[in-house]
C-alpha cells in the first residue's frame, strides 16, 4: 500500500544522494562493516577495548568495540594491550579466547576505584563466534546503562536485484544473511511479530498485493489477507493472533483487523479505521495504541488512536504537508517517522508526551521506513541504497557496509534473543 501512497501523494524521489561528512566524525572499525559516518564522541565515557588473548584475528574485541560504538553513548577506542591504556579511560574491556569459550571482564579504570564490574564467559562453536561476541556486548552495555543490549537482535530487509525481489534476515549489523524468500514479483511492507519468529509481508505473486505470514525458522508461509482489491501494510497486534492490514475491498483504503491464520473464502475483516479516503501504515503498541497515516487533513499525516475505536488525534502538527511511515516505540513513549521538507526525506523522532519532534538522521536525504531497536535506543532506516543505524538523540549515525543495493524496505525485529 505504501507504494500506492507514494504515487497518490506525489513524492518525487531523486536518483542520487549526496553525503557530506565534513562536520562529523568518520570511523571505520576493523571488520570494515561498521562505519560511523556522523556524530562526535567528545565528552562521552571512554571505554578501552583490548585485544583478547589467543584471538589472533581480534574478532571478539573488534565486534565488541563496533557494538558499543554504534550506540553513540561511549567514546570507544581499541588497544593492543591493557598496559598502554591511558589513565583518563574510564572503563577497560579485556578477555581471552580458546577454541570454544571466551572469558571477558569489564573493569573500572578510574582512580582508586579500579575493580572488575563484570566477569563472564560464553561458549561458542564455529557457527556462533559472532553471537558470543554480541552476547558479551549485551552484558557490558547492560552493566553500564542498566538497559538491555540489542546486539543479538535481527533485522529483515527487502532487496531488488534485477527482476528478483528477496527478503533477507540478518544479524543487526548485516552479518549472517539468510534469504527467506525470493520472487520475481514485487515484495513490500515487512513487519515482525513480538517473538522474532514470524514476519508478515506483501507480495504481488498473485497479480495484486496479498499479505503473507512466514515463520523464519520453519520457512512455511500462508496467506492471511487476500480480499478483493489491495491487501497491504500488515502489522501484528501484541498477541500475534491478529494483524492490522490496509484493504481496499470497500470504498477507499482503510485499516482492518484480520486473524493470523490461513486465509479462506470465509475469512473475515473487521474495520478498525475509516477516517480519510486513505488510511494505512498501522503500527500497533503492546497496550493497543495505534498510529497510522491518513489523508484526512489533505496530505499524508500521522494520527494516533487505539484498537478500542477512540477518535484519531493528529500527531504531526506544524511539520509540513508530508509525514508518513510512523512506528511506535516499544515503551510507547515516542514514534519515529519520515518527514518530507523541500523534497528531502528525513527520519524524525517525536516524544509523545510533549509532541516535540526533531530529525535524527545525519548526512542522508532520502530516508525510508525507520523502525526502533528492541530497547528503543537506536533506529534502523535506509537511504538511497545504504542501510543506517542512528541513535534516537540523532548524535551518532552508522552505515552498514554489508547491506547495499536497491533496498525496498527494512525493519528491526522486536526482540533480542541470546
Amino acid at each position: 500500500m505504501f507504494k500506492k501512497l507514494v504515487v497518490k501523494f506525489g513524492i518525487l524521489i531523486p536518483s542520487f544522494l549526496i553525503l557530506s561528512l565534513s562536520p562529523y566524525t568518520t570511523m571505520a572499525f576493523a571488520d570494515q562493516n561498521i562505519e560511523i559516518v556522523g556524530g562526535s564522541a567528545a565528552g562521552l565515557p571512554k571505554i578501552a577495548v583490548v585485544n583478547f588473548s589467543n584471538d589472533s584475528q581480534n574478532i571478539f574485541a573488534d565486534i565488541i568495540a563496533s557494538d558499543l560504538g554504534v550506540t553513540g553513548e561511549f567514546n570507544v577506542a581499541r588497544y593492543s594491550s591493557a598496559d598502554v591504556v591511558e589513565s583518563s579511560v574510564q572503563y577497560i574491556v579485556t578477555g581471552m579466547a580458546n577454541e570454544s569459550n571466551i572469558t571477558f571482564s569489564l573493569s573500572n579504570n578510574i582512580g582508586n576505584s579500579s575493580k572488575a564490574l563484570v566477569q563472564q564467559n560464553f561458549g561458542f562453536n564455529s557457527n556462533s563466534v559472532r553471537k558470543a561476541a554480541h552476547m558479551s556486548s549485551n552484558t557490558i552495555y547492560k552493566q553500564l546503562t542498566n538497559v538491555s543490549g540489542v546486539f543479538t537482535s535481527k533485522i529483515a530487509y527487502i532487496l531488488k536485484q534485477g527482476n528478483h525481489y528477496s527478503i533477507i534476515v540478518s544479524d543487526y549489523d548485516g552479518y549472517n544473511q539468510k534469504t527467506l524468500l525470493s520472487a520475481k514479483a514485487p515484495i513490500i511492507s515487512l513487519a515482525w511479530d513480538n517473538t522474532g519468529q514470524q514476519i508478515a509481508y506483501v507480495t504481488y505473486e498473485l497479480g495484486k498485493p496479498v499479505v503473507y505470514v512466514q515463520d523464519i525458522y520453519k520457512v512455511n508461509r500462508y496467506i492471511t489477507a487476500n480480499f478483493s482489491g489491495s491487501n497491504s501494510s500488515p502489522a501484528f497486534t501484541n498477541s500475534q493472533s491478529q494483524l492490522a492490514v490496509t484493504l481496499t475491498k470497500d470504498y477507499g483504503s482503510h485499516i482492518y483487523l484480520v486473524n493470523n491464520q490461513k486465509f479462506t473464502s470465509r475469512s473475515n475483516a473487521v474495520n478498525l479505521i475509516n477516517f480519510g479516503t486513505i488510511d494505512t501504515e498501522a503500527s500497533v503498541g503492546k497496550n493497543g495504541a495505534m498510529v497510522f497515516t491518513s489523508n484526512h487533513d489533505g496530505g499524508p499525516q500521522i494520527f494516533m488512536t487505539d484498537m478500542r475505536g477512540s477518535a484519531p488525534a493528529r500527531l504531526t502538527i506544524n511539520l509540513g504537508n508530508y509525514n508518513t511511515s510512523a512506528k511506535l516505540s516499544h515503551d510507547l513513549s515516542k514514534i519515529t517517522f519520515v518527514n518530507r521538507n523541500y523534497g528531502v526525506l528525513k527520519t524524525y523522532v517525536m516524544d509523545l508526551s510533549s509532541k516535540s519532534a526533531y530529525p535524527v538522521s545525519l548526512n542522508s536525504s532520502l530516508d525510508m521506513a525507520p523502525s526502533f531497536a528492541p530497547n528503543d535506543k537506536l533506529i534502523l532506516f535506509s537511504s538511497n541504497g545504504s542501510m543506517y543505524i542512528v541513535n534516537t538523540l540523532g548524535t551518532t549515525q552508522t552505515k552498514l557496509h554489508k547491506i547495499s543495493g536497491n533496498i525496498i524496505d527494512q525493519e528491526w525485529a522486536n526482540t533480542a534473543i541470546n
